[in-house]
C-alpha cells in the first residue's frame, strides 16, 4: 500500500503525478525505466494507473532523439493498476521496490 511509502512519493502519486525508477536493462546499449502514469477516473475520486516496463536505446537518450514504439523505444511490459495497492503489488511483482520510485524531473527518463 502506498501508504507506506515515503511521503514525498506518495504526495506525487496522489496529486497525479508521473513517478519512474530505473532498473537494470536487458542490453548494455539500453537503458530501462519502470514509469506510473495515472489515470483519473471520470468520478475524479478514484485513481488507477498505467504501469509499464520500457527499454530506450542509449543512443535516443544521449542524443535527445525523439522515441516511440519501434523507434528507440521498446514496451518490455505493461499493465494497469485500479488502486494504489493493485499498484504496489504489480511493482513488488516486477520486483521493483515501491520505495525506489522518484519524480521524473530528477531522472533521464526519456518523456
Amino acid at each position: 500500500m502506498a501508504d507506506g511509502w515515503p511521503t514525498a512519493l506518495r504526495t506525487a502519486l496522489r496529486r497525479g503525478q508521473l513517478i519512474v525508477a530505473e532498473v537494470p536493462a536487458a542490453l548494455p546499449d539500453r537503458r530501462s525505466w519502470v514509469a506510473s502514469y495515472p489515470i483519473r477516473h471520470p468520478d475524479g475520486d478514484t485513481q488507477a494507473f498505467n504501469l509499464f516496463h520500457r527499454e530506450f536505446e542509449t543512443s535516443h537518450i544521449d542524443n535527445d532523439w525523439c522515441v516511440g514504439p519501434g523507434d528507440g523505444m521498446t514496451d518490455v511490459r505493461v499493465a494497469q493498476a485500479r488502486d494504489e495497492n493493485e499498484l504496489n503489488a504489480l511493482l513488488t511483482g516486477w520486483g521493483v521496490d515501491p520505495g525506489r520510485l522518484t519524480s521524473v524531473h530528477p531522472t533521464d527518463y526519456p518523456v
